[in-house]
């Protein structure tokens, strides 16, 4: 028998009467899993009946920034209680092999109970055979393989809704594009804004439009926290900004680009697993923004004199591609 080690692992076994004890479960992961472990595992899992009389259980496991949800079928809920086992301790230590789970059965039985192979339950012993153990779980095969887990790689493309304040003569709103490369919890990508148009009148009829444009590149790094992650994020953006005059006799056109390095929080919400939302809030630092000044046959209009610090609030979803 494989010697236990204690794990920090909240777990919930909701069984029906006959089944292994949420004792003989958390006894089985701790013989599979080798080595101290420090992540704390938060695990759940409830039998009831599924189709044709045969029973179900529907699990959840994570730890860390690594989640698993499965469905899982079988004959007996002694099988269902040694699958349980085996995803828990592999998603506790994703490194075990086959050789340390010489009593856990086969992955691949163990998620796909009706395709090839022995089923979970071993075959009713002939008549001639003893009787099985009451309360002994069942044998089942050595195991093939190990469940894959989550990707430790994926990729995300956002699309969201921005203000910001500053920039702008006023308060801008604006769509912002994002694409991202997720590697556990480090997020790098690019992304990019388009402002809606505003117009600043300075003379009656007469003012100028301004549109504005954001590319960059950003990086962040979120702590899981259950179905939430936050974390600090920054950016560097090139911003560009048209101006067009109206109303005027000879209508003028000037523009203007310079960088802004972006400080940040990011609060992301999982609501699928190939689906989240997220919000930020930035403080925006220009570097050298020009002053935007409207040249008229009588003088030159101050439009605009973008500040040295500005906000800006952005909420959105991702898709999350595997």
């Amino acid at each position: 028998m494989a010697e236990t080690v204690p794990l920090p692992l909240e777990l919930t076994w909701d069984a029906p009467e006959g089944c292994p004890s949420s004792s003989f479960v958390r006894r089985r992961i701790e013989q599979i899993v080798r080595g101290p472990q420090t992540a704390p595992t938060r695990a759940e899992a409830k039998v009831e009946g599924g189709a044709h009389g045969r029973l179900k259980v529907t699990l959840s496991v994570r730890t860390g920034d690594v989640e698993e949800h499965r469905t899982v079928e079988a004959a007996s809920c002694s099988a269902l209680a040694e699958a349980f086992a085996v995803v828990v301790a592999y998603v506790i230590d994703p490194s075990s092999d086959a050789a340390r789970i010489d009593e856990a059965g086969s992955a691949e039985e163990l998620f796909d109970p009706q395709g090839p192979g022995a089923p979970l339950a071993p075959a009713e012993a002939p008549p001639s055979a003893a009787p099985p153990n009451v309360g002994q779980p069942e044998k089942t095969p050595r195991p093939h393989a190990l469940p894959s887990g989550p990707p430790a790689t994926q990729f995300a493309f956002g699309l969201g809704a921005s203000v910001a304040s500053g920039p702008l003569p006023q308060a801008s709103t604006g769509v912002v594009a994002t694409a991202a490369l997720r590697l556990h919890r480090l997020r790098v990508g690019a992304l990019g804004t388009i402002s809606s148009r505003q117009r600043r009148y300075f003379d009656g009829p007469a003012g100028a439009s301004f549109d504005m444009i954001d590319v960059g590149a950003f990086a962040g790094y979120m702590v899981p926290l259950g179905v939430f992650a936050l974390g600090p994020c920054a950016n560097i953006e090139a911003t560009y900004v048209q101006l067009q005059g109206f109303g005027i006799r000879r209508p003028w056109t000037s523009s203007g680009g310079w960088l802004t390095a972006v400080l940040g929080a990011r609060v992301e919400a999982r609501v699928a697993r190939w689906l989240g939302l997220y919000a930020r809030t930035d403080l925006l630092l220009p570097v050298g923004p020009p002053t935007f000044i409207l040249a008229t046959r009588n003088d030159d209009v101050r439009l605009h004199d973008p500040p040295s610090l500005a906000l800006r609030f952005s909420l959105g979803a991702e898709f999350v591609i595997p």
